[in-house]
């Protein structure tokens, strides 16, 4: 079960996937059927825009930020690109949504998974 505030920042960024014209697919939030597993782990949501290019979205508090989970898909969900179409071959982007006090923690880790020079590039932070 989601903590009340981490299903805040799911809806908030499915809100915010919504005002960038993004069509939400799956989303742990509302309305939306919940995503599919992506490689080991399940997303909180999937869009796509309106050429087709899928857009993963996780959100993640304090608490959950350093697990290993976290990790895994912090590696996973940067390093997914377009399987097949016209976009085919085309890095999928990853936007982590976090409270504004926790950025710094996410951006730490994230450059302990070696992912630093994907961040503002496949990897897209929010913060509320």
């Amino acid at each position: 079960m989601a903590s009340n505030e981490h299903q805040n920042l799911v809806d908030a960024l499915v809100k915010a996937f919504i005002n960038e014209g993004y069509i939400i697919e799956n989303a742990d939030s509302g309305v939306y059927s919940r995503p599919t597993t992506i490689g080991r782990h399940e997303p909180d949501i999937i869009a796509k825009t309106s050429n087709g290019l899928i857009i993963i979205g996780e959100a993640k508090t304090r608490e959950d930020l350093n697990g290993e989970t976290s990790k895994e898909q912090f590696i996973d969900f940067s390093s997914r690109v377009m399987a097949d179409g016209l976009l085919k071959g085309q890095a999928v982007p990853f936007h982590i949504v976090v409270k504004k006090e926790v950025a710094d923690d996410l951006r730490l880790i994230l450059a302990s998974l070696g992912l630093s020079n994907k961040i503002g590039n496949i990897i897209t932070i929010w913060t509320l």
